[in-house]
């Protein structure tokens, strides 16, 4: 085990700073008949094509807001998935839906009921039965005490040769499997570590036993015995207004998840999100969610 790697995690909560007010922003949704992806400020926030009549949850959205202001949010609601993963042609008229509402509160001193809505949308009723998908793009104001680099100042990769692109998104992603088919966690655990201090940064993890919970995660990934699935059925997509990329699979079982999947010794898949960038001044792929 490299000690540097671990004691470097062990260690990040003293790089996370604490305020008066603290807030976790939160995703609040439900829907029925449909299949959908939500982006905030044009990274994935919520994304769901498997079958099922309805559904709903509060799942938190703390690491895509970077800095205080105007945030966006893009809505995409697309046809139901049957038990076989087939996606219908259409959205079902006048019994298809999605609603979206977006929270902020403080999660040391406020219960979730108490926290402030700063966005909500609610999907018109779909009036004719041959409509493939609803779009809407938004925006909510968002204040927080911190600002995180993230990706802000990345390259735009969409003025990379897409060719070339691609195969160095690849070639890294073929890279992390091997990682993680090998159980090497010291090395991930490397290539994660911005991601995960911006990530406890956006939740306030400023704890001993924060840090300890991060480190323990990358040890539980190793009890997997991960084999990792072909990786193949996939695209590319731009994340980020273009500063950001990933591969995305496009069959029917896995559609809309990250390329990046192993099954664990239990038989069940393991899907690993892995958004890549080059920061400013660098021509090397780099994690960046």
């Amino acid at each position: 085990m490299n000690q540097n790697i671990k004691e470097k995690y062990l260690n990040s909560y003293k790089l996370i700073k604490k305020y008066d007010y603290n807030p976790r922003f939160l995703l609040d949704f439900e829907s029925y008949n449909c299949t959908y992806e939500i982006l905030v400020n044009d990274m994935p926030a919520l994304v769901s094509f498997t079958s099922g009549n309805q559904g709903g949850a509060i799942v938190p959205v703390s690491s895509n807001i970077l800095k205080s202001g105007k945030q966006d949010i893009t809505i995409r609601v697309y046809p139901r998935v049957d038990d076989n993963d087939k996606m219908d042609t259409f959205l079902l008229a006048h019994n298809s839906g999605l609603n979206i509402k977006i929270k902020a509160g403080d999660y040391d001193k406020e219960k979730q009921q108490e926290y402030k809505q700063l966005f909500q949308y609610k999907m018109p009723e779909v009036q004719n039965g041959n409509i493939p998908y609803v779009e809407f793009k938004g925006s909510f104001e968002a204040t927080v005490p911190y600002q995180l680099k993230g990706w802000s100042q990345s390259q735009d990769l969409r003025k990379e040769n897409r060719e070339q692109l691609t195969k160095e998104v690849v070639a890294f992603y073929q890279h992390y499997r091997e990682l993680l088919a090998k159980g090497d966690m010291d090395a991930i655990a490397g290539l994660l570590y911005n991601r995960e201090v911006e990530i406890e940064q956006a939740f306030f993890f400023n704890k001993p036993t924060d840090a300890e919970d991060t480190w323990k995660r990358f040890n539980e990934i190793r009890n997997y015995h991960l084999e990792m699935e072909p990786l193949e059925h996939y695209e590319l997509r731009f994340y980020g207004d273009g500063k950001a990329v990933g591969l995305v699979r496009t069959d029917d079982e896995l559609r809309g998840e990250s390329a990046m999947v192993g099954t664990s010794s239990d038989g069940k898949y393991r899907i690993y999100n892995l958004i890549l960038h080059k920061p400013a001044g660098s021509n090397q792929l780099q994690v960046i969610r």
